[in-house]
């Protein structure tokens, strides 16, 4: 008898195609497909327990996320849908809204509900309980974008935060830049922290000093960056550059700019990060910090499918290495 735990990946193996094909297979999309290969993956569908696969609907995973308005979560939404169509799965969307209380609240319903499994990003502090119910639950799971490896969690994705914003203020120091300010969203966060270690790094590399009267913690919206940058300026503090700690935060400085008459990168340079569509529509073009979230999300979500089809996982912990995409936004200083 064959193996009831007969997956797409071991359908596609067997049959010599892709992951694609064997989804165009099961959702009926033949347009593409030769004959023979239709005809093989019929009978190995057969011989292997998986002919009912092509009548029953998709089985269902959610994603955990704090926000849709940010572009940067836009692409990961998308981008875990695209990749969950070639397993037949559909996405249900959960918005945590930065709260612990409604992220418990989805664990809880996900738990309950008929959901494989679980693509959870956070950015509140206390996402380790979470990941106790999930643990405890049996419920397979990825965490994205975070630092958590003392935790034992199934399996964590997330991109190199220190070595993202190292790159981007050493652009700016190699231009020139010696005063640099920094808008960050909250500091509690793990991934803040990391991020702005690596600002801090770039700075004592080059043998310049942080000046804390140019760092700002404060949210992660554009008029978050309003509200930082404006500040800044009423400081009096001298800078000739700033980093955001995400294109949202950045749009707020380039606003703030406009208002006053500064010429971006004339008067100031700005980075950004996550490279979102917000840097490319930017005036001018801004220079951001590329997370890959394709990447990202494809290697979670393989990591998902291995876990709800019961296969082992030999590396659990995966980083992947940002990467600044120079724009229009950076001048050159003396």
């Amino acid at each position: 008898m064959a193996s009831s735990k007969y997956t797409v990946r071991d359908l596609a193996r067997d049959a010599g195609v892709s992951i694609a094909t064997v989804s165009r297979y099961i959702n009926q999309d033949y347009a593409s497909m030769s004959e023979s290969t239709r005809k093989k993956l019929d009978e190995l569908a057969e011989k292997n327990g998986y002919v009912n696969a092509k009548l029953k609907s998709p089985a269902n995973i959610a994603v955990v996320i704090p926000d849709i308005t940010d572009p940067f979560f836009a692409q990961i939404v998308e981008a875990v849908e695209k990749c969950s169509e070639t397993y037949n799965y559909n996405v249900q969307l959960c918005l945590s809204q930065e709260s612990f209380e409604r992220e418990k609240q989805y664990i809880k319903k996900l738990i309950q509900q008929n959901v494989q499994g679980i693509v959870y990003m956070s950015t509140v502090n206390e996402e380790k309980n979470c990941y106790d119910m999930l643990k405890d639950a049996g419920k397979p799971f990825v965490v994205l974008d975070s630092y958590l490896s003392e935790y034992n969690v199934p399996a964590l994705v997330f991109s190199n935060g220190v070595w993202g914003m190292y790159e981007a203020t050493k652009h700016l120091i190699e231009n020139g830049h010696t005063q640099i300010a920094y808008i960050s969203g909250l500091r509690f966060h793990m991934f803040e922290h990391y991020r702005y270690q690596g600002y801090v790094n770039a700075l004592l590399d080059s043998g310049l000093a942080v000046n804390p009267n140019l760092v700002k913690f404060v949210g992660f919206g554009m008029l978050d960056g309003v509200k930082c940058f404006r500040e800044l300026m009423e400081s009096k503090n001298k800078f000739t550059a700033v980093i955001c700690e995400n294109d949202v935060l950045a749009m707020g400085v380039y606003k703030v700019c406009a208002q006053m008459g500064l010429g971006i990168p004339e008067d100031l340079s700005i980075i950004g990060y996550n490279n979102t569509i917000l840097s490319e529509c930017a005036q001018p073009a801004m220079t951001s910090v590329d997370q890959h979230v394709d990447d990202m999300i494809q290697t979670a979500v393989d990591l998902l499918m291995k876990q709800i089809h019961n296969e082992p996982i030999t590396d659990k912990i995966i980083r992947i290495a940002p990467s600044l995409v120079k724009r229009d936004s950076v001048k050159k200083i003396n």
